[in-house]
């Protein structure tokens, strides 16, 4: 005699464990994700150069201009160091550009450009309408910065010192409002 299977489909039972198996790499990969996007926005603590001074850039820019923080004592500096193959880059542009056009009168934006061609870096700036200053790192200021990443943005108080920097892409208006605060004194009660 045979024996009555009642599932409807035979080895029905076998197919569950596995289908719950074929999530495993899902899970796993958005939990990679979740964790990645966890300390990517917590970097910014992480940096060693958060309250020391910051290493006297000097850059001559595109446009054949020498610019250097040296010079630009008594104002707060966004130095972002950035290129064009850079996605992350290419997401945070419009926002630097548009609070650039807005604290022009108060702080100073400077682009540094690293790892690029000058072609691929003007086109860049052409696409994305980025006016403030930005130049070739021709001297290794990435290293002296600490630079391990683009993009990589430091946000420089009024006498020099490095009050905050963000490792990655700065993709919220009022994030990078709030470190502006940082640097022109309104964050700290200065």
């Amino acid at each position: 005699m045979t024996p009555i299977s009642h599932d409807a489909h035979p080895g029905a039972a076998d197919e569950r464990p596995r289908s719950r198996w074929r999530l495993l790499p899902v899970i796993l990969v958005l939990g990679l994700a979740w964790v990645g996007v966890f300390f990517l926005q917590r970097a910014e603590h992480r940096s060693g150069m958060t309250g020391r001074p910051a290493p006297p850039l000097a850059i001559t820019t595109f446009d054949g201009n020498p610019i250097a923080l040296a010079d630009l004592r008594g104002r707060g500096v966004v130095v972002n160091f950035w290129a064009s193959w850079c996605e992350p880059c290419r997401a945070e542009a419009g926002l630097l550009e548009a609070a650039w056009r807005a604290h022009q009168a108060e702080i100073t934006f400077i682009g540094v450009n690293t790892q690029d061609t000058q072609a691929a870096a003007r086109a860049f700036l052409a696409e994305y309408g980025v006016s403030y200053p930005n130049g070739p790192d021709t001297v290794g200021w990435g290293r002296q910065f600490g630079v391990s990443g683009l993009p990589a943005t430091f946000f420089i108080d009024p006498q020099g010192v490095v009050r905050r920097v963000v490792l990655g892409p700065i993709t919220h208006a009022a994030d990078l409002e709030r470190h502006l605060d940082e640097i022109r004194g309104v964050g700290s009660g200065g």
